[in-house]
């Protein structure tokens, strides 16, 4: 089980359980990371990590410009293992702990976020982006909310 706000890896299960193309690539269960954001009801929900800072940095410098600084709920750059590094909130997908295949580590330590500021921030762009997802507002390219629908009824049924 990963830590909140920890990195893990995700398993080939997972994108064999929802074949949708528009999920970032898993790379044979060696990339992308994702930060895990527990919500207390089984599901992590898991924001991928992306190296692509200047790509992302224009982004998100085209979002601040149409709605203000700081309100781009998509995407976050911050320092990751001594690197700049861009958190993709708006392509976080839900998952179990049944998917996670592992926990990111540093020396064999799971690498957990520390950094308050920064998990202040992700976590209220991702409760922003997942709440306008769920009043209609934003259309992910993949139906997460089914996702998570399949797999609080895969929870249920192991429980039972």
């Amino acid at each position: 089980m990963v830590e909140k706000y920890g990195l893990c890896i995700l398993s080939d299960s997972y994108f064999e359980r929802f074949p949708y193309p528009e999920l970032m690539q898993n790379k044979y269960e060696s990339r992308p990371y994702f930060l895990a954001v527990r919500n207390g009801n089984g599901i992590v929900w898991l924001i991928p990590l992306s190296s692509k800072v200047d790509k992302y940095r224009k982004a998100i410098e085209k979002t601040e410009a149409k709605r203000g600084s700081g309100n781009c709920i998509y995407q976050y750059i911050c320092r990751v293992k001594g690197d700049d590094s861009v958190f993709l909130i708006g392509d976080a997908i839900p998952v179990t702990d049944k998917y996670i295949l592992r926990p990111f580590t540093v020396s064999g330590i799971a690498y957990v976020m520390k950094d308050r500021a920064d998990i202040k921030a992700i976590s209220s762009k991702f409760g922003v982006y997942l709440a306008l997802v769920r009043q209609g507002k934003l259309k992910p390219m993949v139906d997460i909310l089914q996702i998570e629908r399949e797999l609080l009824e895969e929870l249920k049924e192991e429980s039972e």
